[in-house]
């Protein structure tokens, strides 16, 4: 699986706030979090599986992980994980009661679009909450895909970190995709 990278920067408003305050999260080699911001990470779920079951230390923190109806993530963590409250959201409006009510200093939402079906407004409202939480705490908005749901949400967001799997061509299908020219350089797949 080849991934790619897209990182967007933070402002130096936000550099300036936040450097003095605690250490920064690192999920992933390229992927730390910055204390009481508001990021959003775009991956596939193995990537964040991974990142929580590699880094058990992440139980330093208070820890919540809220999921929408579905999700791709708990049932692929580490048993060892233990220092983790879960809350679940069926509605926009339970997610947005949890964040009210949070106490922790690490959430990690796993973004669902189906809460937004009958309550596009509440796309907006649900993205300045996340924006208001990370005042107290880091957030971490996690999306399998971007949807038009998240991308309103990546708006707001302080930092965006985007993965995207690129689909390898059989060698079939490139053979007849790229033509040969007489006397054209071959490359190694390797380097290329």
């Amino acid at each position: 699986m080849q991934l790619t990278f897209t990182p967007r920067t933070v402002s130096p408003d936000i550099l300036k706030a936040t450097n003095n305050s605690s250490m920064e999260i690192e999920l992933h080699s390229a992927v730390s979090l910055l204390p009481e911001t508001f990021n959003v990470l775009v991956a596939p779920a193995e990537m964040l599986v991974d990142a929580l079951n590699k880094r058990l230390n992440l139980q330093r923190y208070k820890v919540l992980f809220i999921s929408g109806n579905y999700s791709r993530i708990l049932s692929r963590l580490d048993r060892k994980f233990t220092e983790l409250e879960i809350r679940r959201a069926f509605t926009s409006f339970q997610l947005m009661t949890i964040l009210e009510e949070n106490h922790h200093s690490f959430l990690i939402v796993e973004h669902d679009p189906m809460l937004y079906e009958d309550a596009e407004e509440m796309v907006e409202y649900i993205s300045q909450h996340l924006r208001q939480a990370s005042r107290e705490a880091t957030i971490l908005l996690y999306a399998p895909a971007i949807d038009p749901h998240l991308e309103k949400m990546m708006t707001l967001a302080d930092r965006t970190f985007c993965f995207y799997e690129i689909p390898k061509a059989s060698v079939k299908s490139r053979a007849r995709s790229e033509p040969r020219i007489q006397g054209a350089q071959a490359t190694l797949e390797a380097y290329s």
